[in-house]
């Protein structure tokens, strides 16, 4: 287990989040059989600090069904991606469809660590995002320093405006 939240529904659900690319869900008490979401075979997780590496559900979750994760893929780049899960959720969970797959970011890693993964909407809706540094050690390509990188960053977009988002203006 990497990660464990809540999809901020209501529910009372709690997602367990697999570093080799599966999200499981614990719903009374009991973790269930079928994934909720399984994209383990483009998530590369061989690396120590590679995988599924973060998830945010959307604070419309409940409407939209949007939840969004950060993964290493298999060219070894960081991916930023949505899935929804159906509205008709019959049991209020359902399953998050990985054909859905929306990508609206992928930032290159130059090496197989400090990769970052947090995700989380902000008070003000946006999707932060921590980036890593890059890897290696002590940070050799001054990526936390160049504003020219997305690495090393605290990232913030919005995923409700825009194609596949924008940038707020402050």
């Amino acid at each position: 287990m990497l990660l464990l939240t809540h999809a901020g529904d209501g529910s009372g659900n709690l997602y367990i989040v697999e570093k080799r690319g599966r999200i499981r869900v614990a719903t009374g008490g009991a973790v269930r059989a079928q994934p909720f979401l399984d994209i383990s075979a483009i998530v590369r997780s061989s690396g120590s600090e590679q995988g599924l590496l973060g998830l945010a559900f959307h604070p419309n979750y409940r409407e939209n069904g949007h939840l969004f994760v950060n993964y290493i893929n298999q060219g070894r780049h960081t991916v930023i991606a949505r899935y929804t899960a159906p509205a008709d959720r019959p049991d209020g969970i359902g399953t998050a469809d990985p054909t859905t797959q929306k990508v609206p970011l992928v930032i290159e890693q130059p090496f197989a660590n400090h990769n970052g993964g947090m995700l989380a909407f902000g008070p003000d809706g946006m999707l932060w995002i921590g980036m890593g540094d890059g890897g290696s050690g002590g940070d050799p390509r001054d990526n936390g320093q160049d504003l020219t990188q997305l690495l090393g960053k605290l990232l913030r977009i919005d995923v409700n405006h825009g194609d596949p988002y924008s940038i707020p203006a402050a």
